[in-house]
């Protein structure tokens, strides 16, 4: 009988020592990484989150993060404000969600609806909503294979650089630098063996979004912060397969528009003493040729339908290309009419736009889906009545860009002796007083500086009040509006000359 009391207590021993040491022993994770997919749900000429999906099914993942800009940016996302995209998102198993900036472009309503439908986690550790409820968070510890992985999100705080502000009433932002001092100590009291920035800008920041105008790179955050393993980015539409960034952050951003997604590996020790994680690596998994995730097809092939017959819809007939501005203030005549368009849906007498894509028109009729290729953001167009003095700020600041795609043209107004000169309105034909006002239209967008682009501009424009009749209307719907008016879908072709 004692024999096989001490029998079977070895047994147990030895069991216990070789669980402690499969405990101990190194653990290799797979993380996925997709960013700025834009509503792209895909199909046989491009990929988009159907192909993703379908990878995602193929490889064996721990935990899966998505770096925003997920439900703007495609015909078929229009069709439902993106909701689509977040449901196939939370079926496909996506783990975590930071929106990007054009998540916000709906307004907060309806991106608190699209994070609510989120069945996974969403993290923005610098954003706090204080208007709209948000079912956000700072950080989450996920535990995987016995490895805890520490998740931080943060949102792009550069907003009201791209937005209107009633888009974004009750938001508070803060730098990624501020947001990661303060929930810093937080994660590391929790003790993880791995942490994960997932954050929603590229791995260098213009300084035309920074206030001092110096740029800024992710490294210098990374420095900042050396406790950060994974740094895992998007925004700037840049895929990195991976690299390292000084201390020792491992920086990936996957494909854009849903061409595919980073595949991370992380060898990580949780016995370990110092530094857990052991090595990082990556690589990226194009969606090219890749079938179409039936998991998801029930949930992204009715809207993907929906979006091709509205798109087939005639808008106008036209007899002349369009195509994006290139060279400053040349005449473009895209640039023209929506300009044109813009003063004709507020009644302004004047408008600045430039070209809002770089999609090109060929003569004949323009339907539905080439109308969104021409606009595809969801906008609205602004009035306010501005001096000649303030007509002529945007002016110069324009003239500094002529060379440039950030220029913009104007309509409604000349000035024959050059910027200092006198301007002269156009449907009068005379000349403005110093002391008059001319109600000048521009889109959303531009009006609150295009992410830092035209500073003077957002200036003036957030300095005057917006007439209290003026409505906002789509920049889109104005454009449709224009076009169906003065060159209908039903106007015979011209014949030959």
């Amino acid at each position: 009988m004692n024999r096989l009391f001490f029998i079977l207590l070895a047994i147990a021993t030895a069991l216990a020592g070789f669980q402690a040491d499969a405990k101990a022993a190194p653990r290799s994770l797979t993380i996925l990484q997709t960013t700025d997919i834009h509503g792209a749900i895909g199909d046989a000429k491009s990929p988009g989150l159907l192909q993703i999906a379908d990878a995602a099914e193929e490889i064996r993942h721990d935990l899966w993060i998505d770096c925003g800009d997920l439900t703007q940016g495609s015909f078929s996302a229009t069709v439902d404000s993106g909701a689509s995209m977040v449901e196939a998102l939370s079926a496909a198993g996506c783990d975590v969600w930071v929106p990007g900036n054009h998540d916000f472009d709906y307004g907060t309503a309806v991106l608190a609806e699209r994070i609510g439908a989120f069945r996974g986690t969403v993290l923005a550790a610098n954003m706090k909503s204080t208007a709209t409820p948000m079912k956000t968070s700072a950080w989450k510890m996920f535990e995987r294979q016995g490895v805890k992985i520490a998740v931080v999100g943060i949102v792009p705080p550069y907003l009201g650089l791209w937005i209107a502000p009633e888009h974004l009433t009750g938001l508070e932002l803060e730098s990624p630098d501020a947001a990661l001092e303060r929930v810093m100590p937080e994660v590391m009291a929790a003790k993880p063996d791995v942490i994960v920035l997932a954050i929603h800008l590229g791995e260098y920041i213009a300084g035309r979004l920074n206030p001092d105008g110096k740029l800024r790179s992710m490294a210098a955050l990374s420095a900042k912060f050396p406790q950060i393993d994974l740094i895992l980015a998007g925004h700037s539409h840049q895929t990195e397969p991976g690299k390292r960034l000084y201390p020792g952050a491992w920086f990936v951003q996957a494909p854009p528009l849903g061409a595919g997604c980073a595949r991370i590996t992380v060898e990580a020790d949780p016995a370990a003493k110092g530094d857990k994680v052991l090595s990082v690596t990556s690589k990226i998994v194009e969606g090219q040729d890749r079938a179409e995730s039936k998991k998801l097809l029930p949930v992204l092939d009715p809207v993907r339908k929906q979006a091709a017959e509205a798109g087939r819809k005639p808008v106008a007939r036209l007899e002349f290309e369009l195509e994006p501005m290139k060279n400053g203030m040349k005449p473009n005549r895209l640039a023209e009419l929506i300009c044109l368009a813009m003063t004709e849906a507020t009644g302004a007498d004047a408008a600045f736009s430039g070209t809002l894509s770089n999609y090109k028109v060929s003569p004949g009729i323009l339907n539905e889906r080439e109308l969104f290729l021409l606009a595809p953001y969801t906008d609205t167009v602004e009035v306010r009545s501005l001096s000649p003095a303030q007509i002529r700020t945007i002016l110069r600041e324009l003239e500094a860009k002529r060379k440039t795609a950030d220029c913009m043209m104007y309509t409604g107004f000349t000035a024959p002796d050059g910027i200092d000169g006198a301007l002269v309105l156009g449907r009068t034909g005379k000349t403005i007083p110093e002391t008059g006002r001319v109600k000048v239209a521009v889109n959303t967008y531009d009006a609150h500086g295009a992410g830092g682009r035209y500073p003077e501009l957002k200036k003036i424009m957030e300095s005057v009040k917006a007439p209290e009749d003026a409505g906002k209307p789509d920049i889109r719907a104005a454009l449709r509006a224009y076009l169906g008016k003065h060159y209908p879908a039903t106007a015979k072709p011209a014949g030959p000359k």
